[in-house]
């Protein structure tokens, strides 16, 4: 009896378990996929929702604007800050993409859980496509690694 209650508490946790994002997300994949984290501001998570819709439809100017009010409102969100810097990528802004994903880096705690943990590697991950972007190989890897770290 005993053993199968071990048994069953493993396979229990196990189903627990977070998945880790995938650090060769292509641009197009990452681009599209939505923030998992709120701003805690009402206001500010619905201009984060129309922002990354706008995003995903191709309309990147119409996201920019969204997303730079709700940092107005919510200033230390990094949801809206990884928002931006992913459309920044998609308008092939590299370096003002990977400034807003520092940005959302330092945003997250250093030890994330769950949809922050998820927030953190993409944010990393788009620092990795803008270095690859800009030939810089190593610095890429580097942060693919801390990507795969926050896992």
């Amino acid at each position: 009896m005993k053993k199968l209650t071990l048994m069953l508490l493993a396979l229990w946790l196990s189903a627990c378990a977070v998945k880790p994002v995938p650090t060769d997300l292509s641009d197009t994949d990452l681009i599209e996929s939505e923030s998992s984290l709120l701003t805690g501001v009402p206001a500010a998570d619905n201009l984060l929702q129309q922002g990354e819709s706008a995003r995903r439809r191709g309309e990147y100017e119409v996201a920019v604007n969204h997303l730079e009010r709700g940092i107005r409102m919510a200033p230390r969100s990094p949801s809206l800050y990884l928002a931006l810097a992913k459309t920044r990528l998609a308008m092939g802004q590299y370096g003002s993409a990977a400034q807003m994903a520092q940005r959302a880096v330092s945003l997250l705690p250093a030890a994330p859980r769950g949809a922050e943990q998820t927030a953190k590697a993409e944010a990393w991950i788009v620092i990795a496509q803008c270095r690859e972007q800009h030939g810089d190989q190593q610095g890429a890897e580097s942060a693919r690694a801390n990507a795969q770290a926050v896992w």
